[in-house]
């Protein structure tokens, strides 16, 4: 009985070690989100649908005051809407909109259209991706007015045409001069290596660093100056302008500053809206053929208590 018993009691265990091995294995996890990243499932739409979804994005941006919160996201400067537009029309086809060819010709825009905003104002949608998602990663929208059909030289907006006219011929003196252009240099070097007394600005010539930004500040707000010039043009190790042995001298310059391929036209103001710290301003400009261009642009004039300043280089 005995070996009977030790018999068994092996054949027992023998059956336990096998058994194990014949269950059947267990299905593998099927992958998740987290451990594989997101599953993606496959947009269906067609592109039409998807330019259309995108459209609306960018309407809905504007209808409901999202693009100053789309700006900071995206780090970058949005159009705003025109004076006096407060919204834009909804559209639930794209055949709401007018199909605008010349804009695809020589370039990667796929798609373009437009409508009417109102009597004056159109807008103009350009995809260059049918993404189906954010309009402003693969889009643009401009808005525009017909030339012919905007009043020239508006006595409404005189004075501040007066304003431009004055500011923008300063500007093309003054900019050249902070980056030590246009400048009449003495032929001999000072007595640091490398920087020349300025013997003429504009037909001035300064007798410290605080006259130039006398006549820079005549056409740009200070902070705009502090923020973008004067640290390279006064302050720093190798600025382009130090006053040597009580002389103003500027260091040679091999700088040059690209002409803008449009130029503000100052006889069209198309609108103007008032602030208490700045006024805003819509306005056409020329193209570099001298063509005047039916997009609308935003131009802003700083108030402060010296008058109006440019808040920026145009």
């Amino acid at each position: 009985m005995s070996a009977m018993k030790k018999l068994t009691g092996l054949l027992l265990l023998s059956l336990c070690l096998v058994l194990p091995a014949c269950k059947k294995p267990e299905e593998e996890p099927v992958p998740t989100g987290t451990e594989y990243g997101p599953i993606v499932e496959e947009d269906e739409r067609t592109d039409e649908e998807k330019q259309l979804a995108m459209i609306q994005n960018c309407i809905s941006d504007y209808n409901t005051g999202r693009i100053s919160e789309v700006e900071d996201y995206l780090d970058t400067t949005l159009h705003p809407l025109p004076i006096g537009v407060t919204s834009l029309p909804e559209i639930s086809s794209l055949k709401d909109l007018t199909p605008e060819p010349d804009y695809m010709e020589n370039s990667n825009v796929s798609y373009a259209g437009s409508y009417a905003i109102d009597d004056v104002h159109r807008t103009v949608f350009l995809i260059y991706e049918p993404t189906g998602g954010s309009f402003w990663l693969n889009g643009v929208i401009l808005f525009q007015v017909n030339p012919e059909e905007i009043l020239v030289d508006n006595p409404e907006f005189t004075d501040y045409r007066n304003v431009l006219s004055s500011l923008f011929a300063k500007e093309t003196k003054v900019l050249p001069w902070l980056y030590g252009l246009n400048l009449t240099l003495s032929e001999t070097e000072s007595s640091e290596r490398g920087y020349y007394e300025v013997l003429s600005m504009g037909g001035m010539k300064p007798s410290s660093i605080d006259d130039i930004k006398v006549q820079a500040e005549e056409v740009f707000t200070k902070d705009y100056l502090e923020n973008n010039f004067y640290y390279s043009a006064f302050y720093n190790e190798h600025a382009m302008f130090k006053e040597i042995d009580g002389k103003v001298c500027c260091a040679e310059s091999e700088m040059t500053i690209q002409p803008s391929a449009n130029s503000y036209n100052v006889h069209y103001i198309i609108a103007a809206e008032e602030a208490e710290d700045k006024v805003s301003l819509d306005i056409l400009t020329n193209s570099n053929t001298g063509e005047i261009q039916p997009n609308i642009r935003r131009l802003y004039l700083a108030k402060t208590p010296e008058g109006y300043r440019l808040p920026s280089a145009y």
